[in-house]
């Protein structure tokens, strides 16, 4: 008979997660001293510990492994269930694989972000807006590329094309305010079914001119408020995304940043 602490010792297994099996019928003493309390187990229990041990590190639940390990599973069921798990992990793989490969893009993307801000960023007046839009709200920053699309299909029904997107965040912090629009010539009709919106002109704003895949743009506004933020700048007020009307190549884009800034007391030298 082995002793709880020496059953621990040859299965590697604490003494401590053997009562746990014990409370849990998984591996049960073969005799508990009825006066000291001490559990003592048979020599082939070994196997089950480490069996159950090497079940587990596949993945079974701790009920999986008590209907093997009691053999109410026959060869050809846990034949199904090693190829179910199998299954699962690969899906697993092929999923980790494409968030490296997506945490990959994003560094690229935020390098790049960062290059374009530093070369291309300068501060200049913005002319008042005369806009026909739709708009939606949305919680965070990362609904918007959901609610452009769906907001973009809604412009396109009514026969136009966006070219300039607005982002506002409220000031409590609960919204995001986001818009697709066309802008309108100073006195022309309004469009039938969107709505008019005129943005006000700004004396001070940044303006980046982002070039490269449109997936990438939400990069390039976050490496843009890092350059204002070196630059003891800050933005305020509507974001403007004006699409140009040149290419960047290989179906990228090329769109103007733009936002309102002010000093944000640091004390930074913003030129």
């Amino acid at each position: 008979m082995l002793s709880i602490g020496e059953l621990a010792r040859r299965t590697r297994i604490s003494v401590r997660m053997l009562r746990h099996y014990d409370a849990l019928g998984l591996v049960v003493p073969e005799r508990v001293d009825p006066a000291t309390g001490y559990r003592w187990y048979a020599v082939w229990q070994v196997g089950r510990v480490n069996s159950l041990v090497a079940l587990k590190e596949l993945g079974f639940t701790l009920e999986q492994c008590r209907a093997v390990l009691d053999e109410r599973v026959s060869v050809d069921g846990l034949r199904g269930m090693l190829r179910l798990r199998e299954a699962e992990l690969e899906q697993r793989i092929r999923t980790d694989a494409e968030r490296l490969a997506e945490i990959a893009r994003r560094l690229r993307s935020i390098e790049r972000g960062l290059t374009m801000t530093n070369s291309t960023l300068r501060l200049a007046p913005l002319p008042a807006l005369r806009l026909a839009q739709v708009s939606a709200e949305v919680n965070d920053t990362s609904e918007i590329g959901a609610a452009v699309g769906i907001l973009t299909s809604r412009l396109a029904a009514a026969g136009e094309s966006a070219r300039i997107h607005t982002y506002y965040g409220r000031p409590d912090g609960s919204k995001i305010d986001v818009a697709v629009a066309v802008p309108l010539e100073p006195g022309a009709e309004p469009v039938a079914g969107l709505a008019l919106v005129e943005l006000p002109a700004e004396e001070r704003a940044a303006i980046v001119t982002h070039r490269g895949p449109a997936e990438e743009i939400g990069d390039a506004w976050n490496t843009l408020d890092v350059g204002l933020a070196e630059r003891g700048l800050e933005s305020y007020g509507p974001y403007r995304q004006i699409h140009l009307d040149e290419t960047g190549g290989d179906g990228d884009v090329v769109v103007e940043l733009q936002c309102p800034v002010r000093d944000n007391g640091s004390g930074c030298d913003p030129s």
